[in-house]
């Protein structure tokens, strides 16, 4: 009799289960309720789980921490937010962008966007940037975190093994592309991804990396686009950053695990979009491209030099030479850029031939000369400039450049080994 009643005990609650789960994949989108949206229990439940998520999140990485660049991709977002999803109060978008050249960018469920630089860095107008900013506020209005949730917690697959599934594979990828030389892009993986393995950022994992599937993703592909069309962008621009970003600038990037960097998802989404934009050639322009140009390029060339500082410093040197370029044909007269190429030079030079490595440092020491051209007040160009006169026995000029460097940055770290360096051309009589 006792057995009976547990198997009617567990017969009825696996019935229960199946039919709740059938029905609660089914959510309609958060804009199809107005203002009377409230999140369900589990669905407040995640919410809850994603703010707590974030603040670790804001706890470890850098933020790029230029507010003029953050109201610039809001005011993006405002625009290609329809007024349903935007006159809801339990849902409001909030972008910030993280300081890494990885190609990735993510939304948490309560609407907080995530982008990184190494992503903006490869935009090339605003149309390109509503692309990637429509996808992921589909993300958030669709409710396709709590939709794949759901779909896992189903079949008995929790998101926490989706996780340690993910960081197993983020692992592999990591250990191939060490073993087959390509350490540039081994760290790169590193850099972000393993601290959502660390701090346990299970959703910021599965949004940025794993992705929610390809029926949720084309959803958002196709969502995305809707919004950019009823904003005036031009659609026939959506292929082209995939493509881009496929592309890339040669680079070995086939192990980077990020969404946005990953060559089969992005050769689904090229063919989602070019199939879309096929279907629907009729678009409307907005009539204020011009201040949308102009603000993009304002915003976002900035970005463009600052991601090349990021590559140069993981020896990623293609793309920092790519990026490099196109910021002094849009800044020619903007120090920092000329600073920087400048460091990629030095960094070009390691490895090479004596005389080759002589010329890259001559062009070295003619960027940091610009630099201090533009902008004599800036103390690095003046060091790097005094290390590699010194180096080639010009010590009048060396010590000239890095007297100038310690006035200007008496508190900087390298300040004794710089000061010995002086001393010891001075004791000499190399100074005059």
């Amino acid at each position: 009799m006792r057995r009976s009643a547990v198997f009617r005990a567990v017969a009825l609650a696996t019935l229960l289960l199946f039919a709740v789960s059938c029905v609660s994949t089914q959510v309609p989108p958060i804009s199809s309720q107005g203002r009377s949206f409230a999140p369900l229990r589990d669905e407040a439940a995640l919410w809850e789980q994603s703010r707590a998520e974030e603040q670790k999140l804001l706890g470890e990485v850098k933020l790029y921490g230029d507010p003029g660049l953050e109201a610039y991709l809001e005011e993006v977002v405002g625009r290609l937010n329809p007024p349903a999803m935007a006159s809801n109060p339990a849902v409001q978008y909030r972008v910030r962008v993280i300081e890494d050249p990885t190609l990735n960018a993510f939304a948490y469920p309560h609407g907080s966007i995530y982008v990184h630089t190494g992503l903006l860095a490869r935009m090339e107008d605003e149309d390109e940037l509503a692309t990637v900013l429509g996808h992921e506020m589909t993300h958030v209005e669709y409710r396709h975190m709590l939709r794949y949730q759901r779909s896992e917690h189903n079949k008995a697959v929790g998101l926490s093994v989706a996780a340690i599934t993910a960081a197993v594979i983020l692992a592999v990828a990591e250990g191939d592309a060490a073993d087959h030389g390509h350490w540039a892009t081994a760290e790169a993986l590193d850099v972000f991804g393993h601290v959502m393995i660390d701090l346990g950022l299970q959703l910021a994992f599965q949004a940025s990396v794993n992705g929610y599937g390809r029926g949720l993703e084309e959803e958002a592909d196709m969502g995305g686009f809707g919004k950019m069309a009823a904003a005036g962008y031009d659609l026939h621009e959506a292929p082209k950053v995939y493509q881009a970003l496929l592309d890339d600038q040669g680079e070995p990037r086939k192990a980077e695990a990020f969404f946005f960097g990953s060559h089969p998802r992005l050769s689904e989404r090229i063919t989602v979009t070019q199939k879309y934009v096929a279907q629907h050639p009729g678009t409307r322009l907005s009539e204020d491209r011009a201040y949308r140009e102009d603000a993009f390029a304002r915003h976002i060339r900035p970005v463009v030099r600052d991601d090349a500082r990021l590559n140069i410093e993981m020896g990623r040197l293609a793309l920092a030479e790519a990026e490099l370029k196109k910021a002094r044909e849009w800044m020619p007269e903007d120090p920092e850029t000329h600073f920087l190429k400048g460091r990629l030079r030095l960094a070009q030079a390691a490895g090479q031939s004596p005389e080759k490595a002589r010329a890259l440092r001559r062009e070295a020491e003619d960027a940091f000369r610009k630099a201090i051209e533009l902008d004599a007040g800036r103390p690095d160009p003046h060091r790097e400039l005094g290390l590699l006169l010194r180096e080639r026995a010009d010590f009048r000029g060396a010590c000239v450049q890095l007297r100038r460097y310690q006035k200007l940055a008496p508190d900087a770290e390298d300040m004794e080994e710089i000061a010995d360096a002086v001393a010891a051309m001075e004791r000499g009589g190399g100074c005059g």
